[in-house]
Parts: structure tokens; C-alpha cells; sequence
């Protein structure tokens, strides 16, 4: 079968036009489908079909499943026959036959080959940033800061590109836009599951690679459920604490850092990881039990704790807008490697409880209800962020407590 991009360009398979009379065949199957291939070597391709169109033959460009090699290679040739930039030659050719695998290392060699859309760095590439999940929790606020601390931010919805599919879509914006950092916040929607294992690891190996071919710094949302199997009433994690981590997520999260770290080391991709504690604020439902508390206490009705074998279960509060000022903080500094990010502090949740029953001048009773089992209470060192980025927490848990509960959010009460 043939795929017709206009009458006298095509791409198939091999194997599937060989035999029929009435084209000319231009096989790239001696191409590889990866990085390796010279812009030389792409450039005689296409030049061997430009002659061919020129004699006024029907040209088809085939390589073994008419898919990567075929297409890329048609769009040098489609760019160059109709003057347009090979971004739109790629573009109309995946609209024309709906084929998006592509592979972006092919394609940025046909981008040297012919000339056209070569690298031209703007003078400020890297305060130019995409940031991906920008419509997430810490996303929404983030971008708006961004703009005002100087950069130029990109941030596409999934409409237009998804990351699970479109790379040759995120490779031509970085090129096009002149990008030097992606931010990758994105998530699966429901990211607790098993099959959001996989979805994670997709989106991140795409966006890894457009920074391997586009040099682009990588800078990457951990948080602490890395940490998160370790068993212990008190755990002071900093960036050395082996990875033990307790759920789906974790283990998600783990895999994705592995990746990264593989990319660095086989790829000399530049990144950071940025690892936070539990993010809560005004903006979104999580953590679920703080939402949970405040409609409970709203209407007067129990509220139930736990209490583990080895205490009361804890976590590492931070609030979001605290999170967002360290991650513009870890971007401007243009560190690599990994940072961690919290307030150092242990808050239980029965505290919790009690802050918010005592904010909404509830009549809700507290009840302590033993679990059976361990917990692993995580507190994150932030030392790291103190010397390297002069970075502090600044909004206590009252604080943020009164804000999500609609108290007094200027109340002046100590972060620790």
C-alpha cells in the first residue's frame, strides 16, 4: 500500500512496492532508524528523488515498514519541492497519510541535509522554557511567575501535544521556539495505578529525548514517595538516602529518576531533579484526608486518625506556593543533579485535625483509631536547597490550614 503524499510523492514498505510498475523507488532501508546517519547520505537521498520528480516521475520513498525512514525522508523532499520549512513539511505530511511515527533523531539529520531550519539559537535560549502538565496543581501558579522572573514560557495542552504520541510535535516546538529548558510536571490523570507506570515512563523518555537532540536542559518533578517504604517513626531523607519506595507511585517515580540518571550518564543530557515533600494548598483536593477533615469538621461529624504499631502517621508538609518559588529558584541557578524540597518538619495527621476543627470552630470529636502495621514517616533535609539556592519554607501548616479552611490567611504565626 501505498501512502500518497501528492501525486508524484509517496512512502510504503519495501517489500510492498517493489513490484508495482509506473513509480521509481528511492529505498532507504540503508538508512538507520536512530541517530547515526550522515546529513551526506540524506542529502543524495533526496536529491535522487528530486531529480526523478523533476523528470516528472511518480516517486516512492521506501524503507522496510513505510513508516520513520520513508516519511522523514519525504518531508526533506516535499520541503524543498513546495519552498516550506521541513516543520511544515511535516506537519502536512502527517495530516495528509496520519502516520506520526517518525523518529526525531532521523529527522533532525534531514533538518542538516537540506539546510533548512538549522539550529539558530536565540540570544536568550535559555530563559525560553516549556514547561509540560502546566494545567496541573503546582503548574497553574507557576507559569505566571515564570513570565514575571523574565522567561518566556510555552506551555502546550495535551490537545496539542501529547506527550504519549507526539514527539515529532515536541521536537518541532523546541526547535521552532528556540527552547533550552523543558520543565516536565506531567502526569497520567489517575497516576496511582499500575498503568500509569508505564504512561509516566513514555512521556518522560520523549521529552529526554527531544533534549538529547535539541540540547536542552531537563528539569524534573520527584517528590518523597521515593522514600516512602522506609518503616520508621522519623526519617530525615536528603538527596544520598538510598530509594525505598512503598506504593505504585513511588515505584513510578523511582524508575523515572533511574532514567534520567541513565540519560546523564549515556547522553550527557544536562538535568534536575527537583524532590519534593507532600505539596498541599488552596488549589487542589490533595492531600485527600486534609479535604476530608475540613467537610467533616464543617458539619460537625467524627473525625477518625490513625495511630500505627510504630506511632502516628506524618507527613512532610509543604505548601505549593513554597514549592513553586523553589522550582523557579533551581531553574535560574542552572544546577544539575538533585535538590530536595520541604520544611524539614513532621506533621501529624491528628494535628491536622485538631488545627482545622480549632479554624472552623467545629464540634467535630476526634477519634484515634489503631492500624495494625508500620508507617514511614518522611521528613525531607533541605539543606541542599539552604546553600545552594538560599531557599527556605515561609508558610507555616497553620497558615496554609487557615488559608484552605478560609481564616485569617495574613495571621503571623511561625513556620516551625
Amino acid at each position: 500500500m501505498i501512502h500518497w503524499i501528492s501525486d508524484n510523492l509517496g512512502t510504503a514498505a519495501f517489500d510492498n512496492a517493489r513490484q508495482i510498475s509506473g513509480i521509481t523507488v528511492i529505498d532507504v532501508r540503508d538508512l538507520v532508524d536512530k541517530a547515526g546517519n550522515s546529513p551526506e547520505t540524506l542529502k543524495a537521498k533526496i536529491q535522487q528523488a528530486l531529480i526523478s520528480i523533476d523528470r516528472g516521475e511518480k516517486v516512492v520513498i521506501c524503507c522496510d515498514y513505510g513508516m520513520s525512514r520513508s516519511n522523514a525522508v519525504a518531508a526533506g523532499v516535499w520541503a524543498q519541492v513546495k519552498g516550506v520549512s521541513l516543520g511544515e513539511a511535516v506537519r502536512y505530511i502527517i495530516e495528509t497519510i496520519g502516520e506520526k511515527n517518525l523518529k526525531i533523531e532521523v529527522l533532525n539529520r534531514v533538518y542538516q541535509a537540506i539546510g533548512k531550519d538549522a539550529d539558530q539559537a536565540e540570544p536568550d535560549r535559555e530563559k525560553r522554557i516549556l514547561v509540560t502538565g502546566a494545567n496541573g496543581f503546582v503548574g497553574k501558579g507557576l507559569i505566571e511567575q515564570l513570565i514575571k522572573k523574565g522567561y518566556t514560557v510555552f506551555s502546550p495542552p495535551r490537545g496539542e501535544i501529547d506527550l504519549l504520541h507526539d514527539t515529532v510535535f515536541l521536537n518541532l516546538m523546541v526547535k521552532e521556539k528556540s527552547i533550552g529548558k523543558i520543565l516536565h510536571l506531567a502526569n497520567p490523570r489517575i497516576y496511582t495505578v499500575n498503568t500509569a507506570m508505564g504512561e509516566s515512563l513514555v512521556m518522560l523518555k520523549n521529552s529526554l529525548d527531544v533534549c538529547v537532540e535539541n540540547n536542552v536542559q531537563l528539569i524534573y518533578l520527584s517528590n518523597w514517595e521515593v522514600y516512602s517504604g522506609y518503616r520508621t517513626s522519623s526519617l530525615m531523607a536528603d538527596e544520598t538516602v538510598p530509594f525505598c519506595p512503598g506504593g505504585s507511585y513511588g515505584q513510578t517515580k523511582v524508575l523515572c529518576e533511574n532514567l534520567i540518571d541513565h540519560y546523564r550518564r549515556q547522553y550527557s543530557v544536562s538535568c534536575l531533579i527537583l524532590r519534593s515533600s507532600s505539596v498541599y494548598g488552596i488549589e487542589c483536593d490533595r492531600p485527600k484526608f486534609i479535604w476530608n477533615f475540613l467537610n467533616k469538621a464543617r458539619e460537625n461529624r467524627e473525625i477518625v486518625t490513625h495511630e500505627y504499631s510504630n506511632g502516628l502517621p506524618s507527613l512532610d508538609l509543604l505548601h505549593v506556593s513554597d514549592l513553586r518559588r523553589g522550582i523557579i529558584m533551581a531553574i535560574d541557578s542552572g544546577l544539575q543533579g538533585s535538590i530536595n524540597f520541604g520544611t524539614g518538619v513532621l506533621t501529624s495527621t491528628n494535628r491536622v485535625a485538631k488545627q482545622i476543627v480549632k479554624i472552623t470552630d467545629s464540634k467535630s470529636n476526634i477519634k484515634q483509631q489503631p492500624i495494625q502495621g508500620d508507617v514511614g514517616n518522611i521528613k525531607m533535609d533541605i539543606s541542599k536547597a539552604r546553600l545552594c539556592l538560599g531557599w527556605e519554607p515561609v508558610v507555616a501548616i497553620k497558615n496554609g490550614l487557615f488559608e484552605i479552611a478560609g481564616g485569617n490567611k495574613n495571621e503571623n504565626i511561625s513556620a516551625r
